[in-house]
């Protein structure tokens, strides 16, 4: 008259279970934990046992099968299992031996049938890439230019000179200088560089003639993250974890540099600032203590800010003539704008520095961003007049003329906005070194109150450890994420155009390609 069933149900629907089962006699046994999930044992009677099937369904139950073969009581069962365990870890055992003595005696000329079967993969995989006429075959394709000797003399070795290269400069086909076909763009930094190449591609692909900013971008992110995780304890843990990641793991090796390379800049900073796991009565501060100088702090990042979108204007500015943007040069994000913002930084500088700013450079100030704003107003009409040498009738007479100049008006109003909100958001530097100094205090504190039955024992060391470890993690990455906001939105948004496509080599293409087929 009963029916019975083993298996398994999420922790959380036992209940669920005992309600759907609460109108017919059941028994729902629980025999204990397996991860999430609890094992069962569920009696009820045969004549409900089409309510039970959808209880159980809807409890996500999950039969458990006996193993065919097992007989008699629990005890029996268990012990032949154990002795087929303990017979299958002797073959194991004996197994894993006969792998190693294979690995020994033909290990090495299996790699080399290995290398020898990628490279004949390669070289079949090539017929599908290149075209082949009567009996000889076409093959086009991109190569560094320094390569480019060496790839000639080995081709007509290998060929004994029956091999013609014609190389094209990137500016002759009509194809390359429309933007039809890209130009890949093949990343070359030194191995301390290369691994920031990862945040650099996340924000996109410089096209072929822009300038390669990962340099730019490894310098001021080290630079800027040292200036908010300042300290030479946490700086030195960090190192010797980045370090540790670079020698054991392969995969995580590019964020093994970045990371050890963050914490020599954290080292370097908290020497500037005196700062030894939050301790500032340790070592002398090279430079200042930034709880004692906060309106110092915010001037020096300040000074950065205008350093670094100066930069970044600079090097938009190197972009278009790159480019051939001529008419860019006169934006507000070009020669003209950068020019109007030295000047006006200048000025600012100056008045936090010293206080004052005399009224003649006021008034020159004043006269030459009048100057500049009509150049940049101007900019549309001005280039057709005097760089494309059209007509002035021509050029005011034109349906688009006042749009153009509205259009205009609005840009330089948006880009002035644009240099104030990103050269004061580099405030934010000073901001989270402060809190950072802030988060030290907020532990010592705490350690203090905790310790003063046992005056200064093992809880006020404890409580200071922990606190280095949070600190370290939470500061460490909100500083990271802060860091990589203030290279795309202030410093990348300035010069970086994108829209470019990496250089990928014959081997990686063909491994590309076979993945996808």
């Amino acid at each position: 008259f009963l029916n019975c069933t083993i298996g398994l149900v999420p922790a959380r629907s036992l209940e669920t279970l005992e309600e759907s089962l609460f109108e017919v006699h059941h028994a729902v046994i629980d025999l204990g934990q397996q991860g999430d999930r609890a094992v069962v044992i569920i009696f009820g009677m045969k004549k409900d046992w089409s309510i039970f099937e959808r209880a159980l369904k809807g409890a996500f139950f999950e039969i458990i099968e006996p193993p065919a073969g097992l007989e008699g009581t629990v005890d029996r069962m268990l012990e032949n299992v154990s002795r087929q365990t303990g017979l299958l870890e002797e073959q194991i055992s004996k197994l894993f031996g006969y792998r190693q003595e294979l690995q020994k005696n033909f290990g090495l000329e299996l790699l080399e049938l290995r290398e020898k079967l990628i490279l004949a993969r390669h070289v079949l995989s090539a017929r599908r890439f290149f075209g082949k006429i009567d009996k000889s075959y076409l093959i086009s394709g991109w190569v560094p230019q320094e390569r480019f000797g060496a790839l000639e003399e080995e081709l007509k070795r290998v060929t004994e000179g029956q091999v013609l290269l014609e190389k094209i400069d990137s500016d002759d086909p009509r194809q390359m200088r429309e933007g039809i076909i890209n130009i890949p763009v093949l990343f070359n930094n030194p191995m301390w560089i290369s691994p920031f190449e990862r945040l650099t591609t996340l924000y996109g692909t410089p096209r072929y003639q822009e300038v390669e900013p990962t340099v730019f971008f490894a310098l001021t992110f080290l630079l800027m993250f040292g200036m908010m995780f300042g300290d030479v304890g946490q700086g030195g843990l960090l190192s010797l974890v980045g370090y540790s990641i670079f020698r054991k793991s392969y995969r995580y090796g590019d964020y093994g540099i970045i990371v050890m390379e963050c914490g020599l800049s954290s080292v370097l900073f908290g020497f500037l600032y005196g700062s030894l796991f939050g301790l500032d009565n340790v070592l002398p501060a090279l430079w200042f203590r930034p709880m004692q100088h906060i309106t110092y702090f915010v001037r020096v990042t300040l000074g950065l800010g205008i350093l670094l979108v100066s930069l970044g204007l600079l090097l938009n500015i190197i972009n278009a003539l790159r480019l051939r943007e001529y008419q860019a040069l006169f934006s507000a994000s070009g020669l003209a704008g950068a020019l109007l913002y030295w000047m006006l930084a200048g000025l600012g500088m100056k008045y936090l520095i010293t206080g004052e700013v005399a009224p003649t450079e006021v008034s020159l100030a004043g006269w030459g961003a009048a100057i500049f704003i009509t150049i940049m107003i101007l900019q549309r009409p001005m280039y057709r007049l005097f760089v494309q040498r059209k007509r002035l009738t021509e050029v005011l007479g034109g349906k688009g003329f006042f749009a153009e100049l509205m259009e205009s008006v609005v840009e330089l109003f948006d880009d002035l906005i644009r240099f104030l909100a990103n050269t004061i958001s580099f405030i934010r530097i000073a901001a989270f070194a402060l809190s950072h100094a802030a988060l030290f205090v907020a532990v010592f504190s705490i350690a203090e109150s905790i310790s003063r039955a046992d005056e200064r024992g093992v809880f006020y060391w404890l409580v200071l450890g922990i606190g280095n470890i949070v600190i370290i993690l939470l500061e460490g990455l909100v500083v990271s994420i802060q860091t990589v906001r203030l290279e795309y939105y202030e410093f990348f948004s300035k010069f970086f155009r994108g829209g470019g496509e990496s250089f990928t080599s014959f081997d990686h293409a063909v491994d590309s390609e076979r993945k996808g087929s």
